[in-house]
């Protein structure tokens, strides 16, 4: 594409952009459609791990940009949900999160962050953790309004 070239004829820059472009196109508003969730453009580019893209290609990717990229909305144990705003470059499932809403999924007046690498324990005593990744706009809560991309 737009040459029809497929597996070692296309160069290993022009793999990286068609995953950058297939995952960000999915992850931004289009006049046709809503923007999916980081989870679920993640989700789309694995399922094209080995036919699309190499498999090696892919795998640096979701290394680079981890399971929960800056900006993905998620749920804790806890109840809470929050905001991804950094990465942690060691345990990608343990990144700082910004917590929004409370368990009963009202607003946080002071939102705080918290890194969960460091096993935090929450009310419960249980080191907090991440349960799921939202859609933007879950709960009315839009996540570019609490991070700077």
């Amino acid at each position: 594409y737009p040459r029809g070239l497929k597996g070692e004829q296309i160069g290993l820059m022009s793999e990286i952009a068609g995953i950058c472009d297939m995952y960000c196109a999915m992850t931004r508003e289009r006049p046709y459609g809503a923007a999916a969730s980081s989870q679920a453009a993640l989700d789309a580019v694995r399922a094209q791990r080995g036919s699309s893209f190499s498999e090696s290609t892919v795998d640096q990717f979701v290394q680079c940009i981890g399971l929960y990229p800056v900006g993905t909305l998620v749920e804790l144990n806890t109840g809470e949900v929050a905001v991804v705003v950094a990465q942690n470059r060691i345990r990608r499932l343990k990144p700082r999160v910004m917590i929004l809403l409370g368990p009963d999924k009202k607003p946080n007046p002071y939102p705080h962050t918290l890194d969960l690498l460091y096993d935090q324990s929450s009310t419960n005593d249980e080191p907090y953790a991440i349960v799921r990744a939202l859609p933007p706009g879950a709960y009315g809560v839009e996540p570019s309004e609490f991070y700077l991309a």
